[in-house]
């Protein structure tokens, strides 16, 4: 454990009614408090400077607990979603984090992280434990649990924080992959940003009258299946609580597995355009419109033969890159691997028993559950003896079920009929009402930030922005608005730093520079914040930039110019004012550090005149502003930088920080 130090730190717990409850640190603070009816308690106790180990101690009614090993330090609360939530040994695939020799032999005593469960029940928050960082935790730690690793963004931040304070770190991580801001702000705060919308409490009902809501969508699933042959099913956990549901999921397909089963009606997996990488690659995306909701995500069937002669061992099925996100593999009918994690390495048994002669059956239920999906890369069958790989032309496939409204509904649609009547599904499927989902609104407040608000914190780091994309519009109001929410509920004007999201080759429908212009916005917006910018950070093919250091040592830059006293640079340039002459643009920017410096050509500029149309433009560093003109444009009145989905940052200042893509145009 780890407690925030000279402070009054809230300590809280249940015992018998109206009984008193002694709390003692070792440190020489106690206090005695009284339960209420109910048997709840809570008081607070001062802690001194840093220093531990300690121990605190709890007594009431005959009932002593004892805590100990528990440090003082600086103790900060990191959210988000699954950038932050990113687990430090989450290496398999081929995919992963980088600095590996440096995590792999971290060991700091004085650095625990305690993670809140993925759970909307509440149940598992009661058996969560601190974790010191260690070889042997962080050996331990990997992905598609219940945020039970370590983050790997959280990570560098504390190790940053401990190398310049040489303090004890605390970090309460309480990330959710995949989930939206609006899910983390309060009710009450979000009928206050949303005026306008049907009343939150009423349109999100997870806590009120869930019996007869559960009763209404059974109505509106056999309406849907009466007027479109349609079944609808309840997606399972996607976490290790979730995989024996998902192995016994039942979507009419039980006979699809067996080697018997006549296939003749498929067709075999011929990609849209093929490529070298998607001859061997089942990845939804090579052959769906991934655009198309109705077809991008859920549920398809792969099946191939495969021919055996020597069937006196053991075999094993292996796709290194894995298969996003959850798959259920069979081989002659025989469950031979059920794994849930788009990142994890697909290595599976097959036992010599039910290995046939000649001809035998490989099949696998793969289910995307969101953005890329499919099998990535190379099937092969094994054995020290012998190796075959499958290549994906030998696949026959089915779909045969699309998501919507977090369900699955289960059809039996050609895919060319399903294409056809995509955009009428989506129109005419009655809809039901979402229950037990991580992004309704206020639930991730409700589950995973109410619980520790009595908990005693320096401040708080977030990486999201992501699955926000799509209303970037409303972000800097309901972004800002969830701030100012934790702060009220905590009682103080806390410092909160962010990570700006990456650049990534989003779909061309999604405007993430939008997004992450109205993260740069909401610095003006929102006192006490910082931005972490991340434009040489991103992937272009990956959502989830394999770079963490960066993020957390930016994060913790912040924290210690601001609430540490270190005279450093913090930040990476940002956008201050622009002055316009007849041929060209004059930029002036914030945190310009020791100087403005590109790495390589400076490029990613763009201006225009009052048309509003703009051009690429040429750049250069003149007296520490940007010069930007173009042939293109005579009086030019705007401009903007790193405006797109996916780009290289090429501004940095002399200390290595990169500057934030901007548009001076509203």
């Amino acid at each position: 454990m780890v407690l925030q130090q000279e402070a009054h730190v809230s300590i809280w717990g249940n015992t018998i009614a109206n009984h008193p409850v002694e709390i003692k640190g070792s440190w020489g603070s106690n206090v005695i408090t009284t339960s209420n009816f109910e048997g709840k308690w809570k008081a607070s106790l001062e802690t001194p400077s840093f220093g531990g180990p300690f121990e605190l101690s709890i007594r009431s009614n005959e009932q002593n607990i004892i805590f100990s090993d528990v440090m003082i330090g600086e103790v900060w609360l990191a959210s988000g979603q699954s950038n932050m939530e990113w687990n430090i040994n989450q290496s398999s695939g081929g995919r992963g984090i980088d600095n590996k020799n440096e995590y792999l032999s971290a060991n700091y005593p004085e650095i625990r992280m305690f993670n809140i469960p993925q759970d909307l029940s509440g149940k598992y928050l009661n058996n969560v434990k601190w974790l010191i960082i260690n070889p042997e935790n962080i050996e331990k730690s990997s992905g598609g649990g219940v945020n039970t690793g370590i983050s790997a963004t959280a990570f560098f931040f504390a190790v940053k924080l401990y190398a310049k304070l040489n303090i004890p770190i605390g970090i309460i991580n309480s990330s959710w992959g995949g989930t939206r801001v609006e899910a983390w702000t309060s009710h009450k705060k979000l009928n206050e940003l949303m005026p306008n919308h049907l009343n939150i409490g009423e349109r999100h009902q997870f806590f009120n009258n869930k019996p007869k809501l559960v009763s209404f969508n059974d109505s509106i699933a056999n309406l849907n299946n009466k007027m479109f042959g349609i079944k609808t099913v309840l997606i399972p956990d996607y976490d290790n609580m979730g995989i024996r549901d998902w192995a016994e999921l039942d979507l009419n397909d039980r006979e699809f597995s067996k080697n018997s089963f006549d296939d003749s009606s498929w067709d075999f997996w011929l990609p849209k355009s093929i490529s070298k990488e998607q001859k061997n690659s089942g990845s939804f995306e090579s052959k769906l419109d991934e655009n198309n909701q109705i077809i991008s995500d859920g549920v398809i069937w792969f099946r191939a033969k495969i021919n055996i002669e020597n069937i006196e061992s053991d075999f094993n099925l292996i796709i290194k890159n894995g298969i996003d996100d959850v798959d259920q593999t069979y081989f002659n009918g025989h469950l031979i691997g059920n794994t849930i994690g788009w990142d994890k390495a697909r290595n599976y048994k097959i036992p010599k028993k039910i290995l046939e002669k000649g001809d035998n059956t490989i099949a696998i239920r793969v289910c995307d559950t969101g953005g890329p999906g499919g099998i990535n890369g190379i099937v092969e069958v094994k054995n020290p003896s012998n190796i075959q790989t499958i290549p994906f032309s030998s696949f026959k496939f089915k779909h045969h079920a699309f998501i919507f409204n977090k369900k699955l509904w289960v059809h039996n649609y050609s895919l060319e009929d399903l294409i056809k009547n995509s955009s009428s599904l989506q129109k005419n499927i009655h809809n039901e009402i979402i229950l037990n989902d991580s992004n309704e609104y206020g639930i991730l407040f409700e589950r995973m930030i109410s619980p520790i608000l009595p908990y005693s914190i320096k401040g708080a780091i977030w990486y999201q922005g992501e699955a926000n994309v799509s209303n970037y519009n409303e972000y800097q109001e309901l972004f800002s608005g969830m701030i100012d929410d934790w702060r009220e509920n905590w009682g103080f004007n806390f410092p909160f730093y962010y990570a700006q999201i990456a650049p990534y080759r989003y779909s061309k429908n999604e405007f993430s520079h939008q997004l992450r212009d109205a993260q740069r916005k909401a610095l003006e917006s929102t006192s006490k914040t910082g931005m972490a910018i991340l434009s040489d950070v991103g992937e272009e093919n990956d959502i989830h930039p394999r770079n963490k250091k960066d993020v957390g040592e930016r994060l913790a830059l912040l924290a210690l110019m601001n609430d540490y006293g270190f005279d450093i640079v913090s930040s990476g340039p940002l956008y201050k004012s622009h002055q316009n002459f007849a041929t060209y643009i004059e930029i002036d920017f914030k945190s310009k550090g020791a100087g403005l410096i590109t790495e390589g050509n400076l490029t990613g500029f763009e201006i225009a005149s009052e048309n509003g149309v703009f051009h690429q433009a040429s750049a250069k560093i003149i007296n520490n502003k940007v010069r930007v003109s173009s042939k293109k444009v005579n009086n030019p009145i705007n401009v903007r930088y790193g405006w797109e989905n996916w780009f290289r940052g090429t501004l940095f200042n002399k200390e290595g920080l990169p500057a934030s893509s901007f548009s001076s145009s509203k």
